[in-house]
């Protein structure tokens, strides 16, 4: 059963109390007017009856629509709910297996789900990588948090994800990008926005360490674009820090790894 809303019941309250009005307002007409006549009195009241009516049928058509919107509304909750819920756990296998090696009933088990509903919410594993890969990049583009420190920034992230089978998917997203031609028109800009989004980032880190120089704190209200330089470093920045993590993954000593991977981070930026 649908639950009340306060709106529900505060017109439910108003329809009632205006048919006890009615009731007795006629009460009172019928003594007070009864000099007047007869005809007066019943018009006056059948009036006042009508607009009860209507105001009933109006609370009950309020009703169905809210109960209605309250449905629709509980469906899309239901649907986005699996959808991420599949989303998440396609990450968690395609970073462990691989997309080839990853199957529709591994995400599906995974996700806690049959693998009807998979292909109901995305119709092929194919589709389903493609969702991942978007909804992953543009995570990442759209994060609007503002980095004070791009290089310690760096270095905390591939400290945490050393080991991290996680860090494996950006690799997935490209090689899948690679192997099947047809994806490139979709996978393209989404990787040329998440290259931007690090050229920005860049910039803004060159652009505030000008600023500090100059003794200016923070950033300019207006921007200039990232230049082919900043580009470039960030280029080189998303390539060191991925191999750093993979290197210290594979090394007996991490640490090394990410330590090679910090000192590039901070050569780059400088330079």
């Amino acid at each position: 059963m649908a639950r009340r809303t306060p709106d529900d019941d505060s017109l439910s309250a108003a329809t009632r109390a205006l048919a006890d009005a009615t009731a007795t307002l006629s009460k009172i007409i019928g003594k007070q007017v009864a000099s007047v006549g007869t005809e007066v009195t019943e018009t006056v009241a059948a009036s006042l009856r009508e607009a009860s009516r209507g105001l009933a049928d109006a609370s009950e058509s309020v009703e169905r629509s809210t109960h209605g919107l309250r449905a629709d509304e509980r469906r899309r909750q239901k649907v986005d709910r699996t959808r991420a819920d599949l989303l998440a756990a396609a990450g968690r296998v395609f970073a462990a297996r691989g997309y080839e090696g990853a199957s529709v009933g591994d995400i599906a088990i995974e996700a806690g789900y049959t693998k009807g509903a998979l292909y109901a919410h995305f119709g092929s594993k194919s589709a389903l990588f493609l969702e991942f890969a978007r909804v992953t990049l543009e995570h990442e583009t759209r994060d609007g948090q503002e980095i004070d420190d791009l290089a310690t920034t760096l270095e905390a992230s591939m400290a945490a994800t050393v080991g991290d089978p996680v860090t494996l998917v950006a690799l997935e997203i490209m090689a899948y990008g690679i192997r099947h031609p047809e994806s490139r028109p979709e996978l393209a800009p989404l990787l040329r926005a998440s290259w931007d989004w690090m050229a920005e980032r860049v910039r803004d880190d060159r652009v505030r360490r000008e600023r500090r120089a100059a003794g200016v704190a923070g950033l300019p209200a207006v921007m200039p674009a990232p230049t082919a330089q900043d580009r470039d470093t960030a280029l080189g920045l998303v390539a060191s820090t991925n191999l750093a993590v993979m290197f210290g993954a594979l090394a007996h000593d991490p640490s090394e790894a990410t330590a090679a991977g910090s000192r590039l981070v901070h050569r780059l930026l400088e330079d």
